[in-house]
């Protein structure tokens, strides 16, 4: 649960759309594409 005053990670679209692409195209797991991406 968030906190009073908790600032959230924010991500840019082109970040969004490479790991997307990366997921879809079936390169790689959600799991490898977020140790990728540094998605903790």
């Amino acid at each position: 649960m968030a906190k009073k005053g908790q600032t959230f990670q924010t991500y840019t679209e082109d970040f969004k759309l490479k790991a997307i692409k990366a997921y879809v195209e079936g390169s790689a797991s959600y799991k490898v594409v977020a140790e990728w991406e540094g998605v903790p």
